[in-house]
């Protein structure tokens, strides 16, 4: 019983490299921000602001937390790195982190954001080292040239399912009533 008060090491995001840039240019001086929920839904918010090149970074956060040790505790992170612009919010990563140890897959994709603003914002999914029968999923207007399969597109109120990957190969969501 005693256990369930022991405080553990708890990894709630990989260290964070990106890049924002407006057709093409680096967005300067923008807020970038950071929100991190874990089970115990406190939120830790960062905040950065671009450089001369459109650079952002973020350090690696870990915390302490009693939680793991407790049965059948469930261990999750909400991570969301976004910017707010034009009274909206422009999501450069939102994911959901399960477990309280590192995922390599998670820090591969958040080793350099690659963030186009006038990119629309897509659904995918990236390899899951310990299932392969179930990928990460992850949002974001970022781009990857490997291990990123977009499968859903938002643009504005129309939603589209992405065709084999390819962005080019749209299908829209009929969302009209009759």
């Amino acid at each position: 019983m005693f256990g369930w008060f022991k405080k553990q090491d708890v990894f709630l995001c990989s260290e964070v490299n990106g890049v924002v840039t407006e057709n093409g240019e680096p967005v300067i001086n923008l807020e970038v921000i950071r929100s991190l929920i874990y089970t115990d839904e406190k939120v830790r918010r960062d905040v950065v602001i671009t450089d001369s090149t459109g650079h952002f970074h973020f350090s690696q956060k870990s915390i302490r937390s009693s939680i793991p040790s407790k049965p059948l505790s469930v261990n999750r992170v909400s991570q969301e790195i976004f910017i707010e612009r034009e009274g909206g919010l422009i999501p450069l990563w939102v994911a959901t982190h399960v477990g309280i140890k590192e995922m390599p897959e998670y820090t591969q994709k958040l080793d350099f954001l690659h963030c186009e603003l006038s990119n629309k914002r897509v659904d995918f999914e990236f390899k899951n080292n310990l299932n392969e029968h179930r990928n990460h999923l992850a949002s974001s207007v970022c781009r990857w040239d490997s291990d990123y399969i977009p499968f859903w597109l938002f643009d504005g109120d129309r939603e589209y399912s992405i065709n084999n990957g390819d962005l080019n190969n749209l299908t829209e969501r009929n969302n009209k009533e009759d």
